[in-house]
Formats: C-alpha cells, structure tokens, sequence
C-alpha cells in the first residue's frame, strides 16, 4: 500500500507544478512535503513493517492531498494569480542610513532578550551548561510544571526579534538577487540579526526556528527570482543549488538536535531524520487501524481547533502530547500528520472539508502576495504573512501546524505586527523610484 501512495503523491506534486509552475505555491509546498515523508517510510519498509499499511490511510492521506491540490486549481479561478509575462521593475532606493540605525536597534534589542531569557533559565534551572538548559527548559514546558517565568517584557523581546526577521529575510533575499550596492553595506547587520532570531528561537529547544527562517527565505527569494527572470520557471543550475541546500541541511540535522540537547548518542543521522520526516506516516496509519472513526471530543473541533481554545481558556484546555510509538526499537516519535486532528474531530470527511478549508485560505493570501512581482523591492503584508504560512503547509507532514498556528487569536496579533512593520518600512526606510533591475 504504501508504493500506492508513492505514486498518488508523485502523480499530485507533478499535476501542482504544471498547474502552478511555482514550487512556493500552496499544493507543491504540502505535497512535496508529504512525498519525501512517504518516500523515507517507504525506505524503511522492513524496520517499519510498512507491508501491513491499510487502504484507508492511503486514501485518506493520498486522497487529502489530491483534494487539496484540486481546491487550489478551483480557487485560483476565483483569487486571480499574477501572471508573469515580463522582468519586474525594480523601483527602490533604500536609506540605508537609517536602515543601519534601525539594526542597531534591533539587534541591541535582541541580545538583551536573549541575556535575559539564559538569566531567568539559569535562575530556576542553576549553571548549567547551553544545551543542559535548553532540555530543562523543555521538559518544564514538557510536564506541564511551567516554572520558569520570562517577564512578559522579555517575551515581547523576542516576539519584536521575530517580527524584524520577517524584514530581514526579505532584505537579505533582495541583497542576493538584485546584487544592490547600497544594501551590501548594511548586509552583515542583517545577517547578525538572522543569527540572533535563530538562538533566540533555539533557547526554546525546538528546530522549528531554523527551519521556518529557511522555509520564509526561501519563500521571498524564489519570488524575487522569478520577478528577476519574468516568469515562473526554474532552471538547471537553480535546481542543483537548491538540492545542494536541501543535502547540507539533512546532514547537519543530527548536528542541529545534539545543539538544542537532543539525546542522539546512539542514532544515525538517516534515522533522527526518518522520524523526523517519515515516521509520521506510519504513526497515521497505526492511529487509523486502532481509531476508524472520529473520537467523541468536549467541543466541536477541539483537536483540530485547539489552540484558538487553548488561548480562550488556558484553564480548562491543556494540551496532552500524543502516545510515542516504537517499531522493532526504532522510535517514530508521537506526531501523525496534520490529517489526525481532522479526523479525530470530523470522521473521514473531516480531513477533505478542513482540506478545503486550508485550501481556500492559503490560495488567498497566496493569490495576493503574486502581485508583489510586479514591484518585488517594495515591501507587501500579503508576501511576509503567505511566507509565515508556507512553513505550516509543507509541514503538513508533520502535523496540523496550519490549523495551529494560524486559526487561532495570537495569529491576529502577528498580522497586525506585519502590518505595522511594512508601514514603518514603506514611510522610513526606502524611497521608491523608477528604475530596472540591474
């Protein structure tokens, strides 16, 4: 069963790229996101007793992604797509004097967030070393003892460090394609200031940070790239260099857990990544087997809705992590793909219908973030919020990232932190001109 939806996934990534030719687009992101999860359990068939894999998961997971992938061909009709027919015209002239200064800030901002935070952790845990911390961090999240205390001014910290970074990938990306002079000068501040949002989210003992400020860079810059060119194409040489990326981050990724205190001392690089994408696919498959219909729940869509709960009522919902599974001693970790909440909470029908629902919510924002092509050097809130979203879709392997981070109040919130960050930009920082790109 599992070669089955190998080839469902192969057959819908292929139809999302002819359609949309945009690898960033909503169906390419979560179905290529899924195709490598289960092509690396197809690769562990035997460790992983792949062969019992039943009919129903394959159709749901198969079928929920060819579901998707045909919401977003129909809601395109309906939110227009820019169409590229020529090279954007890149009007800009940036001050970089004040985007200097503004660094400055920013960055002065951050690393006093971060003392912060490592005195508070070494408060209540003791002098322990980086990584000691960051797992004793964790596991006080972990055991729902919750007690460390970060002021709320110190989170804010790093919540404006998050923020800025948005401004920061966009930048960056700008400073690669277009080979801007003016902007080379500031180009190690904003560097200083991505490293900084990297170990500002790294204390959090999650790899999440890392990988979401490559998902929005990369988002931003395929986007400046196809502006640059005039169309939505990749050649050759874009391909082997963005395979080059992906091989060096899946062999750092062993690296990457012993950093945030991961306990990896007896497991190979291939297999923390197997889990980490991969495992998911077998988890669904075991909760399908033992769960073939939706589970009774308190409210409706509690699983799937959770954090939008959680943060109405922090008192009367919290969250209790999944069972782990184990196969033949190999750990597939306790996440079972973002199509588990929706069944739990809707049945079988559940995982088209919220389907639909993502569909129609990505391809909005994705719709109009295109039209920034015809002007990629000038900021655009529809860019910056479609970049954030692009994490939760590929990770649709993983788990339900979309319906928890995006349907929920908190979100809200970051829009707003969006939009006052493009209007500061638009009104201080760059002045806009008539000029070609270079």
């Amino acid at each position: 069963m599992i070669f089955i939806l190998d080839i469902l996934l192969i057959i819908n990534v292929y139809i999302a790229y002819k359609y949309f030719k945009s690898i960033v687009s909503p169906p390419f992101l979560l179905g290529c996101g899924m195709l490598l999860a289960s092509l690396m359990a197809t690769s562990y068939y035997e460790e992983w007793i792949m062969n019992e894999m039943c009919l129903r998961s394959v159709g749901l997971i198969g079928g929920g992604c060819c579901f998707f992938t045909i919401s977003c061909i129909l809601f395109s009709k309906i939110f227009k797509i820019y169409k590229l027919s020529h090279p954007a015209v890149f009007n800009h002239k940036f001050n970089t004097k004040r985007i200097r200064l503004f660094y400055i800030f920013s960055i002065l901002i951050g690393l006093l967030g971060i003392l912060l935070k490592l005195y508070y952790m070494k408060s209540q845990f003791g002098s322990l070393g980086l990584s000691e911390l960051i797992v004793a961090r964790r596991m006080d999240q972990w055991n729902g003892e919750n007690n460390l205390k970060i002021p709320s001014i110190v989170r804010q910290m790093g919540s404006y460090t998050s923020v800025i970074s948005f401004l920061s990938t966009w930048l960056y990306s700008i400073i690669i394609i277009s080979k801007d002079k003016y902007l080379k000068k500031i180009k190690w501040l904003i560097i200083l200031h991505l490293c900084i949002t990297f170990f500002d989210g790294m204390l959090s003992g999650s790899k999440a940070p890392l990988l979401e400020l490559i998902v929005i860079f990369g988002v931003m810059y395929f986007y400046n790239y196809y502006a640059k060119i005039g169309k939505y194409y990749i050649n050759k040489k874009m391909f082997i260099r963005f395979a080059i990326i992906m091989i060096l981050l899946a062999v750092s990724f062993r690296g990457l857990s012993l950093l945030i205190g991961r306990n990896v001392d007896e497991r190979t690089n291939i297999d923390l990544l197997a889990e980490y994408c991969g495992a998911q696919i077998k988890n669904f498959d075991i909760y399908i087997q033992e769960n073939p219909q939706k589970v009774k729940t308190r409210v409706w869509g509690e699983n799937t809705f959770f954090n939008f709960y959680s943060e109405l009522y922090p008192e009367k919902f919290e969250k209790e992590p999944d069972t782990f599974q184990f196969i033949n001693n190999h750990s597939l970790g306790n996440v079972y793909t973002l199509f588990k909440p929706y069944h739990q909470d809707f049945g079988n029908l559940g995982v088209f219908t919220i389907s639909f629902f993502i569909a129609f919510v990505s391809m909005f924002f994705y719709a109009k973030s295109t039209y920034s092509l015809k002007n990629p050097a000038k900021i655009n809130a529809y860019l910056i919020i479609y970049s954030t979203m692009a994490m939760s879709i590929f990770m649709g392997f993983f788990s339900s990232r979309f319906t928890e981070s995006i349907c929920r109040p908190g979100w809200f919130r970051t829009v707003i932190y969006i939009l006052i960050l493009v209007w500061i930009v638009n009104h201080f920082l760059i002045k806009y001109t008539h000029k070609r790109w270079e």
